[in-house]
C-alpha cells in the first residue's frame, strides 16, 4: 500500500509494501537466495534477509524467473532488515564505485 506523499519526511518518494518473495543474487554465479521484498520505491527496496551476510552491493530478482532484476547498494542494516537503493545505468557506465555513489 502506497503512504500519503505528505507523509515522506525525509524520503524522496513513495514507498509501495510488498511483502513478497524476492532473490537475493551475491555474485553472477552464485545460487540465488531467498528473501522478502518488504517495500520498493524508485529509488531503492526494504528487505528482510534474516541472518544472511549480505555483500556492499548484490543483484535481486523480483521474480523467480529473474525477468525483473536490479543491481543495488546496501545503505543500513538493522537486524534482519536492510535498506538499499538501486544503482543507476549512468553510475556503471561512468564505473563509479558504491563509495563513490553514495556520496
Amino acid at each position: 500500500m502506497a503512504r500519503n506523499p505528505k507523509d515522506l519526511g525525509m524520503r524522496r518518494g513513495v514507498r509501495v509494501g510488498l511483502r513478497k518473495t524476492g532473490f537475493l543474487i551475491p555474485a553472477p554465479d552464485a545460487a540465488w537466495i531467498e528473501c522478502i521484498v518488504v517495500d520498493v520505491s524508485d529509488h531503492g527496496v526494504c528487505l528482510d534477509v534474516g541472518a544472511l551476510a549480505v555483500s556492499k552491493m548484490f543483484g535481486l530478482a523480483f521474480t523467480a524467473d529473474g525477468e525483473v532484476r536490479r543491481l543495488c547498494t546496501v545503505v543500513w542494516r538493522r537486524g534482519e532488515r536492510l535498506g538499499a537503493r538501486f544503482v543507476t545505468a549512468s553510475e556503471l557506465r561512468q564505473g563509479r564505485t558504491t563509495t563513490e555513489a553514495d556520496q
